[in-house]
């Protein structure tokens, strides 16, 4: 967004709050400074130049979780999330906190794998004590053995076509083991995978940051590789990046990935998960955010769940609510990250269900946080890992 459209989109607002409705940040705080609606109000005037740059104003532009919920709820049709993305990019200087991790960030992101070794020493050194002190929030251990460590391709005996894997960051070093199910899941289906070890991160975290430039570099270099590659479909275990590269790699970069797509609408379009069978358990389904309001995608999950047999299906109240990650939000505002989660965990709890499913590898990370903090034994799984385990056992 430039800055000409920037002034003409904060501009139209006519203050009515019904962008605020849905926002979890306004909800859990009843702060108007920290819903959509205040916070659009705040470009407003930063626009208008009745507000200066500040570290408080930045607070409130960077404590929001950019799940997109207010985005469908405009009369007017505000595009508020790009709003907010421009808002970082100006107000990025004032934003005191975080800025140690953004720095780290800005310098890293072309070394991803370097950057996450140093981590995992780190991590292996100093994390348990921090965490136990309550000073971290829990992070799944950083794998030694990258999901991508080179250029893959999994062939399979019958094939009836050829996908490539956007891998993205929380699954390359966070859980291997979700890439690894997706790829057994593919050639037993009969379709030859591809991974790229070139592929950067999609951006997302470098755009939260405020870091505009940066992330269109990112963009420019996945376009170049992903856009040469011969595949049915290009999709992606994380709904944020498939949201960021259909829906913003066009506004970054004015272009995208072709057949870009989320693993249910893979799987859904495909008949991947028709026939399957497991040990028989109650699921329910927790929506991400990015999914919910980005891709909108929310029959399809639900669709593959219902039609394994063993699996119970039970539907839990406000399963459309954010679970509080947010990507940096959850270390910046920790507390509130926490509060949010706490709440969504409730929610779970009441299906009385042994397993909660989700399609996103954030929301995995949170709700284990969350379930280690409550001493709650619910197993948290990514769709594709129960497929996975009713085809393979």
């Amino acid at each position: 967004m430039n800055q000409e459209t920037f002034i003409t989109e904060v501009s139209k607002s006519v203050r009515c709050g019904t962008c605020k409705s849905l926002c979890p940040t306004y909800a859990e705080s009843r702060n108007e400074s920290m819903g959509a609606r205040g916070r659009v109000a705040m470009l407003g005037a930063l626009c208008s130049e009745d507000l200066s740059p500040s570290k408080a104003l930045a607070e409130r532009i960077f404590n929001c979780l950019l799940c997109g919920a207010c985005k469908g709820l405009c009369p007017l049709g505000i595009d508020i999330p790009e709003a907010i993305y421009h808002g970082r990019k100006l107000l990025q200087r004032s934003h005191k906190k975080g800025r140690l991790i953004k720095t780290a960030l800005r310098y890293s992101i072309t070394k991803m794998d370097t950057a996450f070794s140093i981590l995992r020493v780190l991590q292996n050194f100093f994390y348990k004590p921090l965490y136990n002190s309550g000073k971290l929030r829990y992070t799944p251990p950083i794998t030694s053995h990258p999901f991508k460590n080179g250029m893959q391709v999994h062939k399979t005996t019958n094939k009836v076509g050829r996908v490539a894997i956007f891998t993205g960051c929380s699954i390359n070093y966070l859980y291997p083991n979700m890439g690894e199910s997706l790829i057994r899941v593919l050639n037993s289906k009969g379709f030859e995978v591809v991974v790229f070890k070139r592929e950067v991160c999609c951006g997302a975290p470098i755009r939260d940051a405020g870091l505009e430039d940066d992330a269109e570099q990112m963009a420019a270099r996945n376009l170049d590789i992903f856009k040469k590659v011969r595949a049915d479909a290009v999709i992606s275990m994380c709904p944020t990046c498939t949201l960021v590269i259909q829906e913003q790699y066009p506004k970054l970069y004015g272009d995208t990935i072709p057949n870009m797509m989320d693993v249910n609408e893979f799987f859904i379009k495909n008949g991947i998960t028709e026939g399957l069978e497991i040990t028989p358990r109650v699921v329910t389904y927790h929506d991400p955010c990015h999914t919910r309001y980005g891709t909108g995608l929310t029959k399809e999950p639900r669709a593959i769940l219902r039609g394994i047999e063993g699996l119970q299906f039970q539907e839990m109240k406000n399963a459309d609510e954010c679970c509080g990650f947010g990507g940096f939000f959850s270390l910046n505002y920790k507390d509130m990250s926490r509060s949010i989660g706490s709440k969504k965990f409730e929610s779970i709890n009441n299906t009385l269900a042994s397993t909660v499913v989700t399609s996103c590898p954030g929301c995995v990370m949170q709700l284990e946080d969350i379930g280690k903090a409550e001493r709650n034994n619910i197993k948290i799984r990514h769709i594709v890992e129960i497929v996975d385990e009713a085809m393979h056992g």
